[in-house]
């Protein structure tokens, strides 16, 4: 007979394939040098409910509005905030965009105490 899971070792195996997509996500991001890159990458989530999708769900929001997802982590608050850099410095921003959005994403970050 075959020993069922307990909730402990299912919320393990859940922890474990979230923290596996997301350092399959998370070079992607560091990767990104334009708007156009990081809406395909959004078209690339999982389907609803996998693992790592919320990641995937937060950049296409963030990119939506340039306003900080609910939810996001402290590590993708932080490659947001590089993304922005790197647009900012390609010239590929309104002047003062990139000022208005890092306020946003330092505030947050700090809120989040990362």
């Amino acid at each position: 007979m075959t020993r069922r899971e307990t909730r402990t070792e299912r919320n393990q195996q859940d922890a474990d394939a979230e923290h596996r997509a997301w350092e399959l996500f998370r070079p992607k991001l560091e990767a990104l040098q334009s708007y156009a890159e990081a809406e395909q990458l959004v078209t690339e989530a999982p389907p609803p409910d996998s693992p790592g999708r919320g990641h995937y769900t937060n950049l296409g929001f963030f990119l939506g509005k340039f306003t900080v997802p609910m939810g996001s982590s402290y590590a993708e608050k932080m490659l947001y905030l590089q993304f922005i850099q790197r647009l900012d410095n390609a010239r590929k921003l309104n002047p003062g965009t990139r000022q208005k959005i890092e306020e946003e994403l330092l505030r947050a970050m700090k809120e989040q105490g990362g």
